[in-house]
């Protein structure tokens, strides 16, 4: 029995497929970011506003919880059943939480139930986030073009921007087109009910994707096999500093899909500037996405130019957060969110592809998987709540400049180890080996 290699356009099908998940993820977990502090008003309320949207993040970082479990769950489902039938039940998960979040009537209407109710939309979307990464990001990988893996998982980046694009946009539309009153009491469930949508889409194309003997291949994974010391050594080092430079990624990430909530909570934006900041910086971010490729390709080695950018975004991160505070308005929004999403991207490529070459190829699914979701779920989910928390506290609305300010270097050491361990890593396995090591087994 032989295993065909799948073609270039089932290569693009499969990859396709693979990333309309983590659009759909992210195009949820953003539009709950960006609206929070309608579903604030709808599920917690109260006097304090600043408190208000404290519980709604707090519901928002309750999904992260879920997150371990999930990547562990359907880790282990995937090898029993294959990447193909983890995927399709992790979507369909993601459209239960989306509906619990549209129907759910608010606090006025039925009590305590409507946040309970909130909490469990939140925890099954977290659940089947966990779940999707590990498969879907191995997917892309092993769908790739030889020694291309490492750079297009970037993609998984990119659609998170994109779904968060199409959320802040849908945000725009409805702030400009509603009362302000429409949209604080209705309109913010519009954004979850649009998401739906999109499910027919993805299972249809998750399920064309598997569809020739080319692709089946894809559809199971390569046994973990680390039996020397050496090789024990060397998948630790490299576990550790995957979960360092996800948790650096994690919090500069939803400190910057935080500025929605910010603007309006803290500088006293209308929801219309806000989203037009945020629009455009998450247009930004995809241009940088376009142009970190583009830089791996044509660069055998692009640690300085990674280096460099990554260092003139911590630095300018603190006048642009001055700058927004005291300058307040759209301007200022749009020098903040189109400088720190576009410099962010053109080295989250290096860091992406530094995180998958540095492990081996039976690794990306199940650890890169759980070394996720734990990172996302300990600093991601905490992130946007424990911001709003010290500038409650300390009332310092430079808080989440001076955080952007530490972990932006930091992560910046932990590509340059993590690009060290990927050059050392030589397990290069084309879909033709996975064929043979699955036969063998």
């Amino acid at each position: 029995m032989t295993h065909s290699r799948p073609t270039k356009a089932r290569s693009t099908l499969v990859i396709t497929a693979a990333c309309i998940g983590n659009f759909l993820e992210f195009y949820n977990f953003m539009a709950f970011a960006f609206f929070a502090p309608m579903i604030a008003r709808a599920f917690f309320p109260g006097e304090n506003w600043l408190m208000q949207l404290f519980y709604a993040l707090m519901t928002f970082a309750v999904g992260f919880v879920l997150r371990p479990v999930g990547a562990f769950v359907m880790e282990r489902y995937s090898r029993r059943e294959g990447r193909k039938a983890s995927l399709m039940v992790t979507f369909l998960l993601m459209a239960i939480g989306s509906l619990l979040l549209a129907a759910t009537p608010p606090a006025a209407s039925i009590g305590l139930l409507a946040p309970l109710l909130i909490v469990v939309a939140r925890m099954l979307q977290g659940f089947s986030d966990g779940g999707e990464v590990g498969p879907a990001t191995a997917l892309i990988f092993d769908a790739a073009p030889e020694r291309m893996g490492g750079m297009l998982g970037s993609l998984q980046y990119m659609t998170q921007l994109l779904g968060s694009l199409v959320a802040v946009v849908i945000g725009l539309a409805l702030s400009e087109l509603l009362s302000h009153d429409a949209l604080y009491s209705w309109g913010w469930r519009v954004p979850f009910v649009l998401g739906l949508l999109i499910v027919p889409v993805g299972l249809v194309l998750r399920r064309l994707a598997f569809s020739d003997e080319g692709a089946q291949v894809l559809d199971r994974q390569v046994p973990l096999s680390a039996s020397t010391p050496h090789e024990k050594a060397a998948l630790r080092q490299a576990v550790f500093f995957v979960f360092i430079g996800i948790m650096c990624g994690t919090i500069s990430t939803y400190l910057r899909n935080f500025g929605v909530s910010y603007a309006v909570t803290v500088l006293g934006l209308s929801p219309s500037i806000s989203m037009m900041g945020m629009v455009a910086g998450l247009t930004a971010g995809l241009v940088g996405i376009l142009i970190g490729i583009r830089i791996a390709t044509r660069q055998s080695d692009a640690r300085a130019i990674v280096v460099s950018v990554g260092l003139l975004n911590a630095v300018l991160s603190v006048p642009l957060y001055y700058y927004a505070i005291h300058v307040p308005g759209l301007g200022s929004q749009l020098a903040l969110n189109v400088t720190m999403f576009l410099l962010s991207s053109i080295t989250a490529v290096g860091l992406w592809q530094a995180m998958l070459d540095a492990l081996p190829t039976g690794a990306r699914s199940s650890l890169f998987g759980v070394i996720y979701a734990l990172a996302v779920s300990t600093f991601g989910g905490m992130t946007q709540p424990a911001t709003a928390w010290l500038i409650a506290k300390t009332h310092d609305p430079m808080t989440p400049a001076y955080m952007m300010a530490f972990v932006l270097p930091a992560g910046l050491l932990v590509y340059l180890r993590l690009h060290t361990l990927a050059r050392r890593n030589v397990e290069h396995v084309n879909p033709e080996e996975i064929a043979r090591a699955l036969m063998a087994e």
